[in-house]
């Protein structure tokens, strides 16, 4: 679990521990799935081909499941316990993380929706504002959960599975879970499953080179067999039947193989940084652009210029106002800090 640091790829930012990069890279080829999805592909192209594309919504289930992974590799001593400069620090690095990014692209939204209308206003920022909010829920529940995560990752995998196939129960039954997909509450055991990963790793769990790539296959093929089989319902997509074939890959990157190397480049490296940027700026490009609609060869290739546009603008995005937002939160953070020490010795 080595690699180079956030402040070597760009971020402006140090993590408390290594920065695991093929994970980094996981998460930016996550973010590519989900602009894809948005795009789609071309209307005469095949079904399957529509379904493994809109599949790439599962990005989404996947940054909860990381987040988790990558809160208890960062903070593995978190807990209420941990004390108020603790907590208030990991809640102003969370702040921080999200807050420049997210109220920029609120400012821009409103500003070109007194020109398109309150329905556009929605139809861009609602799912950004979703995504944040349950987010932001996941953040704080974590500090809540990390001692008894920590004590027995075991029986939170089995009792956040349980929860997860009670879960996609009701959706299947109920035939629309808008309700629970919207429901911050109902990603919990996401975040639950990638926190047992994390202490479960750091206990020692690891995957020889050989069950890695079996892992790995298994996963492609799974996912394509499912896609295939029923299509890319949100039933389908989000639920128990990924949970488990998505923290198994989480798992296979961290052992050395091409896989992880290819993971670990620049390019991929990068865009797992610009990530949050690119998944908040994406609906901005894509509302302005519109989904694929034409069965032209040229349509289809003009859909890639879309996603490479919306990479983009994510760059300049976390280049211009992330990064440099969220040093300057941390750095008021700081000075705060140091002046009620200095009275307190007073």
């Amino acid at each position: 679990m080595t690699g180079l640091t956030s402040i070597e790829q760009g971020a402006a930012l140090s993590h408390p521990r290594p920065e695991i990069l093929a994970l980094t890279g996981l998460r930016g080829l996550a973010a590519l799935g989900v602009v894809a999805s948005q795009v789609g592909v071309w209307r005469t192209a095949h079904p399957v081909l529509h379904h493994l594309v809109a599949a790439g919504a599962l990005g989404v289930p996947f940054f909860f499941l990381l987040s988790g992974f990558v809160l208890a590799y960062n903070y593995p001593t978190l807990s209420l316990s941990a004390g108020r400069r603790a907590l208030g620090r990991y809640a102003m690095a969370r702040v921080a993380r999200l807050g420049p990014l997210f109220l920029s692209v609120g400012a821009g939204v409103l500003v070109l929706g007194a020109l398109n209308g309150g329905g556009w206003i929605d139809d861009v920022y609602g799912d950004a504002a979703w995504f944040v909010g349950t987010t932001v829920v996941l953040y704080a529940v974590f500090p809540l959960l990390a001692q008894l995560v920590a004590s027995k990752p075991g029986v939170a995998v089995v009792c956040a599975l349980a929860v997860q196939a009670i879960v996609l129960g009701l959706r299947l039954i109920t035939g629309s879970d808008a309700w629970l997909y919207r429901n911050p509450l109902a990603w919990i055991p996401d975040l639950v499953l990638g926190m047992a990963l994390s202490y479960l790793v750091a206990g020692g769990w690891r995957l020889s080179r050989r069950t890695a790539y079996l892992v790995q296959g298994v996963a492609v093929v799974y996912a394509l067999a499912m896609v295939v089989a029923f299509g890319s319902s949100t039933a389908v997509r989000y639920g128990a039947v990924w949970s488990v074939p998505l923290a198994l890959v989480i798992l296979s990157v961290l052992t050395v193989t091409w896989t992880s190397s290819l993971l670990s480049t620049q390019v991929m490296v990068r865009l797992g940084v610009i990530g949050f940027a690119l998944f908040l700026f994406r609906a901005i490009v894509m509302n302005g652009f519109g989904p694929v609609r034409s069965g032209s060869i040229s349509n289809a290739l003009l859909a890639l210029g879309w996603i490479g546009f919306a990479v983009l603008i994510g760059e300049g995005a976390h280049r211009y106002i992330g990064a440099p937002g969220r040093q300057r939160l941390l750095n008021i953070a700081r000075r705060l800090e140091q002046r009620r020490t200095a009275s307190a010795k007073t």
